[in-house]
């Protein structure tokens, strides 16, 4: 049986609800609401931007698994339609989101964000991202059939209440 003192010291910074919704209200009336009335205005028609992403841990695990991880950083982005990626979902056009880059730290036994470097392994345009034996080499969003990592509109966005099943 494991005591208390041989555990790995948790690396979470672990805060408040009440200053978790705090923090997400304040974001809903500062961002994310000035941001729905420019989409709004930019598009013609009443949106929402959108309050979450959610990404299931499988993918979480995978992209980190693919990249040979440590880490992950999220960028803030805009979905849209792009040179050589098309929207799947229009809804989501000039929506904030997100991009999950998987992260491998120069120091392996002290992972922080400071001494993290991007996984990036960008083709020029005559060279494909994905390698001989048909697995993906470390790119911002893995080829893959599953959720490990995918254009804006893949990532589930989730909108403005109701919001059932989430606490803030």
């Amino acid at each position: 049986m494991e005591d208390a003192n041989s555990r790995k010291k948790s690396k979470l910074t672990l805060i408040s609800v009440k200053l978790a919704k705090e923090m997400v209200d304040a974001y809903d009336v500062q961002r994310r609401q000035p941001a729905a009335k420019e989409r709004s205005k930019i598009l013609g028609r009443k949106v929402d931007e959108p309050r979450c992403v959610w990404v299931s841990k499988e993918a979480i695990l995978e992209l980190l698994e693919i990249n040979n991880a440590d880490g992950i950083r999220f960028y803030y982005a805009v979905a849209d339609d792009y040179p050589d990626s098309k929207l799947k979902n229009q809804e989501y056009k000039l929506a904030q989101t997100l991009v999950m880059v998987a992260t491998k730290s120069k120091d392996p036994k002290d992972p922080t964000m400071e001494n993290s470097v991007d996984c990036l392994n960008i083709p020029k345009e005559d060279e494909t991202a994905v390698k001989s034996d048909e697995k993906a080499g470390p790119i911002v969003m893995p080829l893959s059939s599953t959720n490990a990592g995918l254009p804006a509109d893949d990532l589930n966005m989730c909108p403005p209440p109701p919001s059932e099943g989430m606490l803030l």
